[in-house]
């Protein structure tokens, strides 16, 4: 290689920018979680940051490691103005990409709060679009505090930042990302449904203390970028039936008001069908699931066991049906299949986006459930 063609690549060499302008890991504040309040016509915005020491010691086969959480709380005209009142007190550069969750509370789920938000997230380069989005009627801070999970585990496992896993173990409440939460808020027709985060110290201890911990408590419905209702889990057991997303869901089968069976059902599927009866819509709801029999406290043939299963997931969807009847809330989004299967239709019966409901717009629920098994014990009668 002569002279003449070596200078420019040596001189390539030297103008290489390389890693000069990095930050080491350590030198970063990194905001795991943002919480979002309203009041008084100003913002008020939480970030709780994570620290990765603890994480990065045990993934790599070290010992556990505390983890910290530090949640501050800043105040502002527009949601940007609130979370640029950070920097002047942070002392350290802050770190936007690794937040996995967005939690409003209800007071927060207001159309001129979730504009402004989602407009800026969707500027911010940083800002990724699978976060996870949760309402809560909580204090954000004790919310947040609440995030550490058992053992010193880093909250980066806990149910704001990592709910897949627990979701697919045992399935109810339907989880939903930034940009899932973002296209069903512009669908006119669609009730927008968000998990609704409580804290509980009922049920766990550690070190002799209890234990505040997160937990799902229910789902609040959204609609025209308006809250209209949050309600507690055991009123909504029959939203699972319909949601796409469902891995693992038990029915406790009951005779009367006693559970006599219990069925572990994967994957269930349903549909929703549309058809007009006269001048008034109608809709009609299938759906189809296998299970296994994991619990059978009375002696029942296997066709008794199918029937009052059916049954039960009949009364589930009906029964929440009726819950939005009574505060006017589409509970099933029955105006979103009414939109999907005929536009023209949706068009000519919605008011605001949603269909006026009655006791006759449901007709017809037909469930059919098949047992794969009965697990180790076989069924002998």
């Amino acid at each position: 290689m002569n002279f003449k063609t070596a200078f420019p690549f040596m001189i390539s060499i030297f103008l290489l920018t390389g890693c000069w302008g990095s930050q080491n890991i350590d030198h970063l504040f990194y905001v795991g979680a943002i919480g979002i309040d309203y009041k008084d016509n100003r913002f008020i915005v939480y970030v709780a940051f994570t620290s990765f020491t603890g994480l990065a010691k045990v993934e790599s086969g070290g010992a556990l490691e505390k983890s910290g959480i530090a949640v501050g709380k800043v105040e502002g005209e527009t949601f940007n103005i609130a979370t640029d009142n950070l920097y002047p007190s942070i002392q350290r550069m802050v770190s936007w990409a690794h937040v996995k969750s967005i939690v409003f509370t209800k007071r927060a789920l207001k159309k001129v709060v979730l504009e402004d938000v989602l407009d800026v997230l969707d500027r911010y380069n940083e800002i990724r679009h699978t976060l996870w989005v949760y309402v809560t009627d909580e204090p954000i801070t004790k919310l947040f505090f609440g995030a550490a999970p058992l053992l010193h585990t880093s909250p980066y496992y806990s149910l704001l930042a990592n709910p897949s896993e627990i979701f697919n173990q045992s399935s109810f409440i339907q989880l939903i990302r930034l940009n899932r939460f973002e296209a069903d808020m512009r669908e006119d027709s669609k009730t927008v449904r968000l998990p609704y985060l409580s804290i509980t110290t009922r049920h766990w201890k550690e070190g002799k203390k209890e234990k505040p911990m997160l937990n799902l408590k229910g789902m609040c419905f959204i609609h025209d970028d308006e809250l209209q209702k949050c309600f507690d889990r055991s009123k909504l057991l029959g939203i699972r039936w319909l949601e796409k997303q469902i891995k693992r869901t038990p029915i406790y089968v009951k005779k009367g008001n006693k559970v006599v069976a219990s069925i572990v059902v994967l994957k269930p599927k349903s549909k929703i069908s549309y058809q007009r009866k006269g001048y008034t819509p109608v809709f009609n709801i299938e759906v189809t699931a296998k299970g296994s029999v994991i619990e059978l406290r009375e002696k029942l043939t296997e066709k008794q066991l199918v029937r009052l299963a059916q049954k039960t997931v009949e009364d589930e969807i009906r029964s929440l049906y009726k819950l939005g009847l009574k505060y006017d809330i589409d509970t099933l989004n029955l105006s979103e299949a009414m939109y999907r299967q005929k536009p023209e239709d949706w068009k000519k019966f919605s008011k605001n986006g949603e269909i006026p409901l009655t006791d006759e717009s449901l007709k017809k629920i037909k469930v059919k459930i098949s047992i794969n098994t009965f697990g180790k014990e076989k069924l002998k009668y």
